[in-house]
């Protein structure tokens, strides 16, 4: 990605995302960011996984009683997966007799977009809301297939063992940390300067592989300069923000646990912090 040609004094974002990276350009640049980008994790697809195929015809073969959907991503990867494996026509069938639970309108957009319905959303869209709502059913004795995110299930797996369910679970991508990790050191040291810096993370995963490059010492200015609001920490959610929150620092979350959101909140912190900017140099 090519950084934007901009001002001098215009406000530095720096994207730790892989997914949607232009996207999120094209917003902040069209309203006078510079964007610059320092992936920390990449996705990377299993789509010619035979473990996944493996699992898929075992799932096909058991008709599971209920399916944990927990990205949009990943249950259309699996669906593609089983498409160009020539399974997909009896994986849908096979779903569709089973109670479908989306962790979150992301997840069920997903679901739904396969000709499928699901019986619950998480309106918390995290996994402890859908461990919580599992807990509340009766799975003992019954087949629960848990589809994984990047970084694993959250411990869905677990609860549901731990109810007396039979658990299969899908992994349709994984997470991989960054090769280059020059953008990503520079995002850190620019952080910690004391100009108005921004860095945006759009999952836990990207965030705790920023903070794993961080030092002690960044840390402490970390915490100081995001609690001021001189460096925007921004979480599109407050999963997200759990491992930024868990290291002392304080993140932008949007009320709306949406992208189109928290660009917005990039967009108004730029437009103060530019404005405070301009006010502190007035004689």
């Amino acid at each position: 990605m090519t950084s934007a040609t901009v001002e001098d004094q215009s406000v530095c974002i720096h994207v730790t995302a892989q997914r949607k990276a232009d996207e999120i350009e094209t917003v902040l640049v069209r309203n006078g960011l510079d964007v610059r980008h320092c992936p920390t994790i990449t996705t990377t697809p299993v789509l010619e996984d035979q473990d996944l195929l493996e699992v898929t015809r075992d799932i096909i073969r058991a008709n599971p009683d209920l399916v944990v959907v927990s990205t949009g991503i990943g249950f259309r990867g699996w669906m593609a997966a089983a498409e160009s494996a020539g399974l997909k026509e009896e994986l849908t069938k096979s779903l569709g007799g089973a109670m479908i639970l989306a962790r979150g309108a992301k997840a069920r957009g997903a679901v739904v977009g396969e000709g499928l319905e699901t019986a619950w959303v998480s309106s918390e869209e995290t996994a402890a809301d859908v461990a919580d709502h599992l807990r509340g059913l009766d799975v003992a004795g019954r087949s629960v297939v848990v589809q994984h995110h990047g970084m694993g299930a959250d411990g869905l797996d677990d609860v549901a063992r731990s109810l007396g369910a039979s658990v299969t679970p899908v992994v349709t991508y994984r997470y991989a940390p960054a090769t280059n990790t020059t953008d990503i050191d520079r995002s850190i040291s620019e952080s910690v300067t004391g100009r108005p810096v921004g860095v945006l993370f759009t999952s836990a995963g990207g965030a705790e592989a920023w903070l794993d490059r961080v030092s002690t010492t960044e840390i402490d200015a970390l915490a100081r300069l995001s609690a001021a609001g001189t460096t925007g920490l921004f979480a599109v959610g407050s999963v997200t923000a759990q491992p930024l929150v868990d290291a002392g620092l304080t993140p932008i979350i949007p009320h709306r646990f949406r992208l189109g959101t928290l660009l917005k909140k990039v967009i108004e912190w730029s437009e103060r912090i530019q404005e405070e900017h301009v006010q502190g140099e007035e004689p």
